[in-house]
């Protein structure tokens, strides 16, 4: 009774617990998200600063730079109140073409222009009575009572336009020394649209701009550039002080304030990925149970229903353990019967878990099904070593019927022998009547024919190749090769072997050299296959060295065998390749576009051939240096 009302209250503890989990960890993420948000928001801000900063020192900077350039003309006039027309209009064009935003200059001596430059469409400022003009009077007045530059604007011209006006004051001392006195003052028009594209507010790349007035008590005043509703975004803003003008300069990113940072999506994946990281094992410490009990029915049920056969053996002895019915299909027999017999009488011997150096997992192996009639059944035998508590070792086997698979192969097998026989004997008249003709020997041929009839002759050739090498697989597979293994010297098989490859070594522009460490050795081996061997290992190692490289061959004695190496310049055999280097139809690059050309079966016929007279191949590469290929075959006494 006791245990019962515990595991109710353990469950509520742990959905308890996970719960709580699950409410903190929801909590973490909303707030990290919020931050995550508001930092990124912060970051636009301090851009934006940052580049309406640039953009206001740049606004200040060309209106000032436009205002100084007046000062030397009001250093004249102080000097010269008499100043002539001419020679103002003369000062007064240098100056404008100094500064292209300029528009004009005046000059108003008792505050009434009388001069200015150019005149051409200005004439209505002429005779302007700054007292009598409302909108102007202010701006000239503070800037005779403060005795410097005032700058107005954006101010409508009486001529037409509108502009920024820089009023500067002009004084002039009298000869008795006495104070100063106001001439009057010196206007520079400056145009606003060549003033803003000067300044970069056009090209404000990623922000949005605008200009508005400030009053003397920070109230903000008309927008006077750019969209009016940009002050009601949030901007950053900045004071522009010139002159005695106040106005205000705000600006957001080009889009608007952007509500979520381009890596949302993102930190969102992480921080749910930490989240899942934080309650999937609580969920799974809650569930574990529950799974465990599926888990177990589940591999009962596999076990049971699986096509293949499945056996659990005791390693030691050998004894079944347990079966299913496939392996009783398999083997003929009757589950109660398959547990009371051996593993010795299912698997022929060696078993292959019998090496315990070797790993845990073994196979897939080829081997053989023993059946309660006496045959006996191909399968793929797989298998895992699991020991436990006491140190028992126990097996679990994996059966896999191939028959099916076997009679598949047999008959590509057969297919490809029957279809190799029979184009080799058209294709033989082919290639000759091709050589013939190339030859000349039917008369004599156009240019364009010979190519023509030189290209079929040399692909015919290819494919008697490739109809040998599938040839000589199918009698390699089958076992029908004949062998003639006997004594012979190993020194002149090699020459031999040199000379029958130097012409397609110099159309390679690669030499051979031949370094005997073997001296006068004799080798047990079969003529023809040897040299079949040579030719394969020497005609790849040429077909994949570079022009101007080297093959080399060499001979040594080795613990009662000889070992010859013959080794290439090349680029080396690729990583992912390697293992596949010995399978049929095998191709480093096999795609339609590559460049070396070749059937794939060489280095399976030559590991093929080599195992037939008791010897072995192994190869070693190294990328951007080249590949040895090593072969062992036995040393005649």
């Amino acid at each position: 009774m006791n245990l019962r009302k515990r595991k109710p209250d353990v469950r509520t503890v742990l959905w308890g617990g996970w719960l709580c989990v699950l409410l903190v960890t929801v909590l973490g993420v909303r707030v990290l998200d919020q931050q995550h948000r508001d930092s990124y928001q912060q970051q636009v801000r301090g851009d934006v600063t940052r580049e309406l900063s640039i953009l206001r020192a740049q606004f200040e900077g060309a209106i000032g730079e436009n205002l100084q350039v007046v000062q030397g003309l009001v250093a004249v006039i102080s000097s010269d109140p008499d100043i002539t027309p001419h020679r103002f209009a003369s000062i007064a064009s240098a100056i404008l073409a100094q500064k292209q935003e300029l528009r004009n200059i005046g000059a108003a001596p008792d505050m009434v222009i009388r001069m200015v430059h150019p005149l051409a469409g200005n004439e209505a400022a002429l005779g302007l009575d700054y007292r009598k003009n409302a909108l102007q009077w202010p701006k000239v007045r503070q800037a005779a009572e403060a005795g410097e530059l005032v700058l107005d604007g954006p101010v409508d011209l009486v001529q037409g336009g509108e502009a920024f006006i820089g009023r500067v004051p002009v004084f002039v001392a009298p000869a008795s020394g006495e104070e100063r006195v106001l001439w009057g003052l010196v206007s520079a028009v400056i145009d606003v649209e060549a003033l803003y594209r000067e300044a970069g507010l056009y090209q404000s790349g990623n922000l949005a701009v605008a200009l508005r007035t400030l009053g003397n008590d920070a109230v903000p005043g008309e927008v006077f550039f750019g969209p009016a509703g940009l002050f009601r975004q949030q901007p950053v803003t900045m004071p522009v002080v010139l002159g005695g003008s106040r106005w205000q300069l705000g600006a957001t990113p080009a889009g608007g304030w952007p509500t979520h940072p381009p890596d949302v999506v993102r930190f969102r994946a992480l921080l749910l990925l930490a989240s899942a990281l934080i309650l999937l094992p609580g969920l799974g410490m809650t569930l574990s149970i529950q799974r465990e009990r599926k888990s177990r029915r589940r591999l009962q049920s596999q076990f049971e229903l699986s096509p293949q056969g499945m056996a659990l053996v005791e390693s030691h002895s050998g004894r079944l353990l347990r079966v299913n019915a496939s392996l009783g299909a398999m083997t003929g027999m009757d589950a109660e019967t398959l547990r009371t017999t051996p593993i010795s009488r299912i698997l022929p011997s060696p078993m292959p878990w019998a090496n315990r150096d070797q790993d845990r997992r073994f196979g897939p192996v080829e081997s053989l099904c023993l059946q309660a009639d006496g045959g006996s059944l191909p399968i793929l035998l797989s298998g895992v070593r699991v020991r436990e508590e006491g140190d028992r070792e126990l097996v679990w086997l994996s059966f896999q019927d191939i028959s099916e698979q076997k009679k598949v192969e047999q008959m590509k097998s057969e297919f490809i022998s029957t279809v190799s026989h029979e184009l080799r004997t058209p294709l033989t008249s082919i290639s000759g009547a091709l050589k013939l003709i190339s030859e000349g020997m039917v008369g004599e041929l156009p240019e364009k024919a010979r190519d023509m009839v030189g290209i079929a002759r040399k692909n015919s050739e290819r494919l008697t190749l490739l109809i040998n090498d599938l040839l000589d697989m199918d009698k390699l597979v089958s076992g029908k090769l004949g062998f003639n293994i006997r004594p012979l010297a190993l020194a002149p098989l090699i020459k031999t072997s040199l000379e029958n490859l130097s012409t397609y070594a110099h159309n390679h522009d690669v030499s051979l050299a031949y370094d005997n460490q073997s001296g006068q050795a004799a080798v047990l081996a079969d003529d023809l296959r040897f040299q079949q061997v040579m030719d394969n290992l020497l005609s790849n190692a040429i077909k994949f060295s570079p022009a101007g490289g080297r093959v080399t061959v060499t001979s040594e004695l080795l613990d009662g065998q000889i070992q010859l190496s013959v080794c290439d310049q090349g680029e080396g055999i690729p990583e992912a390749f390697r293992t596949r280097v010995f399978e049929k139809f095998a191709q480093a690059d096999g795609s339609d576009r590559r460049i070396k050309g070749g059937t794939g079966l060489g280095l399976a016929i030559t590991r093929g051939l080599l195992q037939h007279m008791n010897g072995s191949i192994r190869f070693e590469s190294e990328p951007g240096i080249g590949t040895c290929f090593y072969v062992l075959l036995p040393r005649a006494n």
